[in-house]
C-alpha cells in the first residue's frame, strides 16, 4: 500500500520504528532498494546489530521511543518481533511459554527522533511497537514535522483486539486522516498530501504487481563490514 502511493517518487524517506529484521517481514526494504533512505530504530541489540550491517548507509537508533527521555525497562522476547516494553503484555508472553529477558534500555522522543532529522520531509513513518502506540505518540509534542503516512499497528499483540481507541485522537489531532486498514495496521494521510488519497481505495490486488513472499528468511548472522 506505501509503494502503491509513493513509488511514483524517484526517492524519500521513512522512519521505521520498531524495525527489527533489515530483510524477513521488511516494511523498508523495498524502498531501500529503489534508493530510498531513512532511520531505524530498534531496541533489541541482535536486531539492531543486524540492520546496521546490512543497511550501512542508514541510521540504527537502538533506543526505545517514549513520552519521555531518559531509560525505561523493555522486554526482549527472544527470537520474535514480539518484544515490548509493556510488562502486563511481556507477562502474558511468558505464561504462553515464550522466552523472556528483562533489561533497562535509553529512551527518546519521537520530537528528539525528528529533531536529529532535521527540516528534511518524511515520507511515511511507521510505528510497530507492541502495545507502547500511546507513550510513542505522546512524546510528538512541539515538532511540526508531518510524515505524509503514518502506519501505526493497532491491535493488542497476538490478536485483532482493536486499541486504536487509546491514542487515535494523538494523530488526527495533528491534522491526519484515517485512509485505510487491514485488520493489524491503520494508515493515516496528513492532510497537506490528500492527493495520495486514491491510492487507498482498494486493497493489494493483482494490479499491483507485487511479488510473492517465498517463505524463505535469511540468516540472522551478522555479515561482516
Amino acid at each position: 500500500m506505501l509503494w502503491r502511493a509513493l513509488g511514483y517518487l524517484e526517492s524519500g524517506f521513512y522512519i521505521d520504528i520498531g524495525a527489527q529484521h533489515p530483510v524477513n517481514d521488511s516494511v523498508s526494504m523495498a524502498f531501500y532498494e529503489k534508493g530510498w533512505r531513512g532511520v531505524h530504530v530498534e531496541p533489541v541489540r541482535k536486531y539492531a546489530e543486524l540492520l546496521a550491517a546490512n543497511r550501512p548507509d542508514e541510521a540504527v537508533l537502538k533506543v526505545l521511543i517514549s513520552e519521555s527521555p531518559g531509560s525505561a525497562t523493555f522486554y526482549e522476547v527472544e527470537d520474535t518481533g514480539l518484544s515490548t516494553a509493556r510488562r502486563d503484555i511481556a507477562l502474558e508472553h511468558m505464561s504462553n511459554g515464550f522466552s523472556v529477558r528483562e533489561y533497562q534500555v535509553k529512551c527518546m522522543t519521537l520530537d528528539q527522533v525528528f529533531e536529529q532529522i532535521g527540516k528534511r520531509e518524511i515520507q511515511w513513518l511507521k510505528i510497530d511497537v507492541e502495545g507502547y502506540e500511546k507513550q510513542v505518540l505522546r512524546g510528538w509534542k512541539l515538532s511540526r514535522i508531518r510524515p505524509w503516512i503514518v502506519v501505526v499497528e493497532a491491535t493488542y499483540p497476538n490478536t485483532q483486539i482493536d486499541t486504536f481507541d487509546e491514542w487515535e485522537h494523538l494523530i488526527l489531532e495533528k491534522n491526519y486522516v484515517l485512509v485505510y486498514l487491514d485488520g493489524l495496521n491503520r494508515f493515516y494521510l496528513h492532510k497537506s498530501r490528500l492527493e495520495l488519497k486514491p491510492a487507498f481505495v482498494y486493497p493489494p490486488n493483482v494490479f499491483d504487481r507485487f511479488t510473492k513472499w517465498s517463505g524463505e528468511k535469511v540468516s540472522d548472522q551478522v555479515k561482516p563490514n
